[in-house]
């Protein structure tokens, strides 16, 4: 593995090195070399169902659009590759993946209805490993918000628009709004203000008007890099830092387990989800 592969990771990711063994290094160097001379297709690591009428066609063929988009980036690549791994181990389908995914945001949810964001955020991001849709994303994007950690509530927010499964405008408005939020504490006022016009736009709301406004006096005041620098200090450090592989090893740590479908349900027959 080149030394260039290691000093663009993460900080996050090279806390992950850090604390291996050096057998576990050697191991996961092999397999980045490995990664980086014979890469996976993303076609060959999620597999699109077959025979699937043509709703649950269009949502398969979102998400395999989505991971092929985002696996551009080395480290989400490995992360789907760990994600097959599992389904072949544990013997699992796409479909089981998907409610396995929706039982940990429903858990994720009774966390943050009880104020336990941090928890909250771990079940969010197990169910994002296990099988991701918009609605966990924007979700992640809201905790990441209330534990200051901006570029990751950039980030989610992105990728919950990336999916293009947003039929319900007051969601897509929330991301949009959650990403406007985000690169407005990061600084970047001009992105922050063609996000929230968007917010606007669909779905007309207090706090987007509100935020708005709070971007218009940003763009105004802070303008030269000093002052940009001043801004930046001024905010606040999140809690911690999260590792890049923080939702499955969640799974683990929260005592998880897959759902299994008993044979004799067909999915086939059942509308598929709308967000």
């Amino acid at each position: 593995m080149a030394l260039a592969d290691l000093s663009n990771m993460s900080p996050e990711a090279q806390a992950d090195l850090s604390n291996m063994s050096p057998e576990a290094l050697s191991r996961f160097m092999d397999f980045m070399r490995n990664e980086v001379e014979n890469p996976p297709k993303t076609t060959d690591l999620f597999k699109v169902p077959a025979d699937l009428p043509k709703g649950w066609q269009i949502f398969f063929d979102k998400v395999a659009a989505h991971y092929a988009r985002q696996c551009e980036d080395r480290h989400t690549l490995i992360y789907l590759e760990k994600r097959s791994w599992i389904l072949e181990d544990e013997k699992l389908t796409e479909f089981e993946m998907f409610m396995s995914a929706i039982g940990m945001k429903e858990e994720g949810n009774a966390a943050f209805r009880e104020g336990d964001v941090a928890r909250a955020l771990l079940f969010y991001m197990s169910a994002n490993s296990t099988f991701p849709t918009p609605d966990v994303m924007n979700n992640v994007a809201a905790c990441a918000l209330r534990e200051n950690r901006y570029q990751m509530a950039e980030d989610f927010a992105s990728k919950a628009l990336d999916m293009d499964l947003f039929t319900n405008v007051k969601n897509k408005a929330k991301a949009y709004f959650r990403r406007a939020q985000a690169r407005m504490h990061l600084g970047n006022f001009e992105e922050a203000l063609q996000d929230i016009n968007i917010a606007a736009d669909l779905h007309p709301d207090v706090s987007i008007s509100s935020t708005r406004g709070e971007i218009e006096t940003l763009i105004e005041t802070v303008k030269s890099p000093s002052q940009r620098k001043t801004y930046l200090d001024g905010q606040k450090s999140p809690p911690g830092m999260l590792s890049f592989t923080e939702g499955m090893q969640g799974i683990q740590d929260l005592g998880m387990q897959y759902v299994r479908v008993p044979d004799f349900v067909d999915f086939k027959q059942v509308q598929p989800p709308s967000f």
